[in-house]
């Protein structure tokens, strides 16, 4: 029997982080998208549940648009069971839009649990642990939205524990018997959300399981970390930044975060490197984690150190100020046992 395990869609989300580049909207619909799309592929591969574990609206404000979509993606593929249970985002706010609750959706509302005969599997939703009370005869999958303590889990005769919340895949051993995975989200909707996302396609057959990640998002996030300490100006950390998005091979049509550490000039101009890269990838975020020369040694040069020392000294020459600073900067480099370019 084939299912899917997917959780935190956030269908309806606001989207703060793309809402000066004009795309929220845009990105709203890619995540729709992305939901019909992995229903679509479930149709189309004999899957015969779907299993929703929370948050799949981002709050109990839901649109009637996406709320006439996913209701009829749900009437519309019969052959498919949509297991859902409720996330700490949307809340119930999902049963109570709908005009009637599809047969083939299945809320846990009026049964502790779904059991297919002849494959010997059961479905079941818990809020806690301490609840279950399942047949070690069966092939038992648990459904939960939030965090857990896997030690909690064990002994319970459960096989997959099926999990929502954390918005990265994320797996591990419930003793000798079981797993639980938390799917991760369909699709990054900010730029702490980086990495591959999609669903856990799981294959169960004669008791055994076997479950796949599938990669379903329209885009990806990915994260750039730079050290700048041997960037003299913003040419520099312009060649540096394409040079590292050039190796990674980041498609245009995805999304960049820049974390610059280290060192940094005074007269970065992160305004134009946004502005640069916000055009060649479909958005940009630039996250200035540096330490400032100057202000590095402002606060350095009263350190009872050999750092320090050499600060004072370098400061009570008459040189002009940027060659002061690009000295010290070699310097504190060399003391660190730093490469110098």
């Amino acid at each position: 029997m084939k299912m899917i395990h997917c959780s935190d869609i956030h269908l309806d989300a606001v989207l703060s982080c793309l809402s000066d580049t004009g795309k929220a909207e845009e990105r709203r619909n890619e995540i729709l998208l992305t939901f019909v799309r992995m229903i679509r592929y479930a149709a189309k591969n004999g899957v015969k549940a779907i299993l929703i574990v929370g948050d799949l609206f981002d709050s109990i404000r839901i649109s009637p648009a996406t709320i006439d979509i996913v209701g009829k993606c749900i009437i519309g593929n019969p052959d498919i069971d949509f297991f859902y249970i409720s996330g700490n985002h949307e809340r119930d706010a999902f049963l109570s839009a709908l005009p009637a609750v599809p047969e083939n959706l299945k809320t846990f509302t009026d049964k502790k649990s779904y059991r297919y005969d002849e494959e010997g599997i059961t479905v079941t939703a818990a809020s806690d642990p301490s609840e279950l009370n399942l047949s070690p005869a069966d092939f038992n999958i648990v459904l939960y939205h939030g965090t857990i303590r896997p030690n909690a889990w064990m002994n319970k005769n459960i096989d997959y524990l099926a999990l929502g919340h954390f918005h990265e895949l994320k797996e591990g051993a419930l003793g000798q018997r079981g797993r639980y995975c938390y799917s991760g989200c369909l699709e990054g909707r900010g730029f702490d959300e980086c990495g591959e996302k999609g669903f856990v396609r799981l294959s169960i057959k004669n008791g055994l399981l076997e479950p796949v990640f599938m990669q379903a998002s329209k885009r990806t996030i990915h994260e750039v970390t730079l050290d700048i300490s041997e960037v003299k100006g913003t040419g520099d950390l312009d060649i540096l930044i394409s040079d590292e998005t050039d190796r990674l091979r980041i498609p245009p049509d995805d999304l960049v975060k820049i974390v610059l550490t280290g060192r940094t000039p005074d007269d970065i101009n992160i305004n134009y490197l946004k502005k640069k890269y916000g055009e060649e990838f479909y958005a940009v975020h630039i996250v200035d984690d540096t330490v400032s020369v100057r202000n590095e040694t402002e606060n350095a040069r009263y350190d009872v150190s050999l750092k320090g020392e050499f600060i004072r000294m370098v400061m009570e020459k008459s040189w002009p100020e940027n060659e002061k600073q690009e000295v010290i900067r070699i310097g504190t480099m060399a003391l660190e046992g730093k490469v110098i370019s």
